[in-house]
């Protein structure tokens, strides 16, 4: 036997067409819901990436700011480097007093006297008394052996009352 369908044609239409309202509302929301999601998530994305963005530039700015500090060092590392080798090299130069007062001292022949010693940059000045200039040219010949005189200069002789002669000598020393 056939089946028959004793329901209304109104009611099927009207089942027909309340299914068809569900699956088109189904449907809407479903579009909806992707468009929305089309919308939202790239702008979750950029606040996502906004916020990483965020923390990369404060992370760089704190290591801009270690390299400044390290900069600042480097330079300030090199002046002071620049520095100390200009001491080391006056150092080097510098003419220590006690160490040729000790080779003058130990130099000085017996007959030659030393009145006066005068110290001034890289000039000293001996003024004395000897009895003969033989000694005073042993005296300036012991001199111009040490390393550091440069040049060694009779300045004046002159004959005392007493019978001593009085000279007057300019040791340059070297400026190295």
């Amino acid at each position: 036997m056939k089946d028959i369908n004793l329901i209304p044609e109104e009611i099927k239409l009207h089942e027909l067409n309340r299914k068809r309202r569900t699956k088109n509302l189904i449907g809407f929301v479903v579009v909806l819901c992707i468009i929305m999601a089309i919308l939202l998530l790239p702008q979750i994305y950029i606040r996502n990436l906004e916020s990483e963005k965020a923390v990369l530039n404060k992370q760089l700015n704190n290591i801009k700011d270690k390299k400044d500090s390290y900069s600042e060092l480097q330079n300030k590392m090199k002046y002071y480097s620049s520095k100390q080798d200009i001491i080391k090299r006056l150092s080097k130069k510098k003419i220590d007093i006690t160490e040729i007062l000790d080779d003058i001292s130990s130099n000085v022949p017996d007959n030659v006297s030393m009145t006066d010693i005068k110290f001034s940059g890289n000039v000293i000045v001996i003024t004395g008394d000897t009895y003969m200039n033989k000694y005073l040219s042993d005296f300036m010949l012991n001199m111009r052996k040490l390393d550091y005189v440069d040049d060694i200069s009779l300045l004046d002789t002159k004959k005392s009352d007493n019978g001593l002669i009085q000279y007057t000598l300019q040791i340059m020393l070297k400026v190295v």
